[in-house]
């Protein structure tokens, strides 16, 4: 039970110096978010931070996983109660392309954990792992939507690729000219290019 505790205490601990993170990288950028500024933020001596998190690596890790995953525990909690397979796809989309996805306060710190990816192979093994298992419970929905059904599990995997791609892609451009940017439209244009996509796939399979 104390062993329990203990460790619910520090994963409380852990998630309240992330929160402290996640403000001062959006604040001043991911570069400039030391540790120092963390522990103030968060109200701990700098030096207690080792108790949590081995290094900065891993807290931008973590940061990167929580945010990552928050947007698909926000998808799963939006078509828990729908168990249409259609409308869970229609929603899906609508829900990568509105406002919890398309989250812009977080613009500058999604590209500063890109830009990292690069230097740092912990990071990147986790943006990797988070990507994949994005792209995971895409091609699971897409098996469970009846005019998608017939796609084989490659085609289904390029489909997942390109709607991340797409959603990634709204994000940059609304960020750059938001004024020229309709998410609606979007997921209109999306939904309506995977819908064409799979029946030409499916329409050749047949000839």
């Amino acid at each position: 039970m104390a062993k329990r505790g203990r460790k619910s205490i520090a994963n409380e601990r852990r998630g309240q110096i992330l929160d402290a993170f996640h403000i001062c990288a959006v604040r001043n950028g991911l570069e400039k978010a030391s540790l120092r500024e963390v522990a103030e933020e968060v109200g701990l001596p700098v030096s207690n931070l080792h108790h949590f998190f081995k290094n900065r690596d891993e807290m931008v890790s973590e940061l990167v996983k929580r945010n990552m995953s928050m947007v698909m525990n926000d998808l799963r909690a939006e078509l828990q109660d729908d168990s249409d397979p259609r409308r869970r796809f229609r929603k899906s989309i609508d829900f990568l392309f509105g406002p919890k996805a398309q989250h812009l306060e977080d613009g500058s710190l999604h590209y500063d954990f890109w830009s990292l990816a690069h230097r740092s192979e912990t990071v990147r093994r986790t943006y990797r792992d988070q990507v994949q298992g994005q792209r995971g419970a895409i091609v699971k929905g897409l098996t469970e939507t009846p005019e998608l059904m017939e796609l084989s599990r490659a085609d289904m995997k390029e489909i997942a690729n390109v709607l991340i791609a797409l959603v990634e892609g709204t994000f940059y451009i609304r960020d750059m000219d938001g004024e020229n940017v309709s998410l609606a439209r979007m997921a209109r244009l999306t939904r309506r290019f995977l819908e064409l996509y799979a029946e030409e796939k499916i329409r050749g399979k047949k000839l």
